[in-house]
C-alpha cells in the first residue's frame, strides 16, 4: 500500500470510527484496530465492537499501490491530530506503516486482518428517509434516554415505522419524549426497532454533516443498517419490551394549553436553579390567575421568578425537575421555537411540554 491523502478527511473518518472502537478490549484485542483498504482511488475504513459497525470511504489524492492492512486506531488518530499538514503520505514496508509529510515521520505496526470480524452490510427490505428529518427525530428524544447503562432496555431509543409515519421515543421512566413525522413512502406495515444508546450517539455524529438529502434504512430481524453517502452503519438492536407510549397523551388532549415564551421561561428557570443543590434539585411551579411562578427553597436560600401568562383556571402547585425542563428547551431552542405549550392536569399528574402536536415531552411530578 502506498497512498497520498487529505489529512482532514482521514482524521474525521478515524475520529468517527473511534466512537465505537474500544480502547482496551479485554476479550478481543484485535477490535482496537481499524481496517484500511485501498482500491478504486479511495480508502475504505472499517471498525466494529461486535455490537456496532462502521464502514466509511474517503477519496484519495494519489494511489501508487493498493492494499489492505490493519492499524491501531487510537495511535493513528493521535498522529493525524498532531500532524498539522494538509496532506499525509502512508506507505507499507515490511509489516510497518510509514506516515510522513514535511518534517514528521511515524511508523506503526501492521497487523494481520485474518481474524478481524466482518462488518456486514444488510440486504433486505429498506425505506428511504429524509436525512434532516431522521436526525431531528432522534435528537428530539435522545436526551430522555436512561443514563444508567445497567438498565439496558431503557438506555435506548425506539424507532417505529408505522405505514407512512416515523416515530421516535425515549424514556427513563421519569420522563418521556415522543416525536413523529410523515414519510414520503408508505411501508404498509408497522416495524419497530430499539436502538442502544451508543448507536444513537454515533448516528447523530455520523449524520450531522451528511451531504445526501436522504438515507436508506435496511431492516433486519436483530440488526439495522443505515446507508449514507460515503458508507454505512450497522447496529445490533435491543431485545426488550418498550412502554406503551401512544396512549399516554389521550387523557390530556382536552386540557387547555398554557402558552409560554420559550426564552422567558428558560431564563426564569435558570434564575431559580441558582439556588438548587445536590440534595435539593427540584423547584416548585405555581399556577395563579394570569401568572406562572417558579420557586426554589433550599439550604442555599430561596428564589422566586414570576411570568405573566393567560390562565384563569384553578390555582395549583406542582414539583418539577428544572434540569429536565432545560433539556427540552435546549433542544427546541435549536429549532427557534418562540413559544411552547404547557399542559398540567393536577399536582400529581404529568407535566406536558410541546412546541406542536407532533413533539411531546412528559415529566413526572417531583417531591419538594
Amino acid at each position: 500500500m502506498n497512498i497520498n491523502c487529505n489529512r482532514e478527511l482521514f482524521l474525521n473518518a478515524i475520529n468517527l470510527l473511534t466512537q465505537i472502537i474500544p480502547q482496551k478490549p479485554q476479550a478481543r484485542p484485535i477490535l482496537s484496530n481499524v481496517i484500511c483498504k485501498v482500491e478504486n482511488e479511495s480508502l475504505n475504513l472499517k471498525a466494529t465492537d461486535l455490537e456496532l459497525g462502521i464502514n466509511l470511504n474517503i477519496p484519495l489524492i494519489k494511489v501508487y499501490e493498493e492494499g489492505e492492512i490493519l492499524l491501531p486506531a487510537y495511535q493513528l488518530l493521535n498522529i493525524l491530530k498532531e500532524a498539522g499538514t494538509n496532506e499525509i503520505k502512508m506507505e507499507v514496508l515490511d509489516k510497518t506503516a510509514i506516515l510522513r509529510e514535511g518534517s514528521f515521520q511515524y511508523k506503526l505496526p501492521v497487523y494481520s486482518n485474518e481474524t478481524f470480524p466482518e462488518v456486514p452490510e444488510l440486504e433486505g427490505k429498506s425505506i428511504t428517509i429524509e436525512t434532516k428529518t431522521f436526525l431531528r427525530l432522534i435528537k428530539e428524544v435522545a436526551f430522555a434516554m436512561n443514563k444508567d447503562k445497567n438498565r439496558y432496555s431503557l438506555n435506548s431509543l425506539l424507532l417505529c415505522l408505522n405505514n407512512d409515519t416515523i416515530e421516535t421515543v425515549a424514556t427513563d421512566q421519569i420522563r418521556l419524549a415522543y416525536s413523529k413525522a410523515k414519510l414520503s413512502d408508505n411501508i404498509n406495515s408497522e416495524e419497530t426497532f430499539i436502538f442502544p444508546a451508543k448507536a444513537v450517539n454515533v448516528l447523530t455524529t455520523l449524520l450531522a454533516d451528511e451531504e445526501n438529502e436522504t438515507i436508506d434504512l435496511v431492516m433486519g430481524k436483530n440488526q439495522v443498517t443505515i446507508k449514507f453517502s460515503n458508507g454505512y452503519f450497522i447496529t445490533r438492536l435491543v431485545d426488550a419490551q418498550f412502554v406503551n407510549y401512544r396512549d399516554a397523551y389521550q387523557n390530556f388532549q382536552d386540557i387547555p394549553d398554557i402558552i409560554l415564551n420559550t426564552t422567558k421561561v428558560s431564563h426564569a428557570i435558570r434564575q431559580v436553579m441558582l439556588l438548587t443543590c445536590e440534595n435539593a434539585k427540584n423547584i416548585a411551579l405555581f399556577l395563579e390567575k394570569n401568572k406562572i411562578i417558579f420557586k426554589a427553597n433550599t439550604p442555599l436560600g430561596e428564589g422566586k421568578v414570576e411570568l405573566d401568562i393567560e390562565y384563569d383556571r384553578e390555582e395549583m402547585m406542582i414539583g418539577i425537575n428544572p434540569w429536565f425542563v432545560q433539556d427540552f428547551i435546549k433542544e427546541i431552542s435549536n429549532q427557534n421555537f418562540e413559544s411552547i405549550r404547557l399542559k398540567i392536569a393536577g399536582p400529581k399528574k404529568p407535566v406536558i411540554l410541546s412546541p406542536h402536536d407532533d413533539y411531546l415531552y412528559f415529566m413526572s411530578p417531583t417531591s419538594l
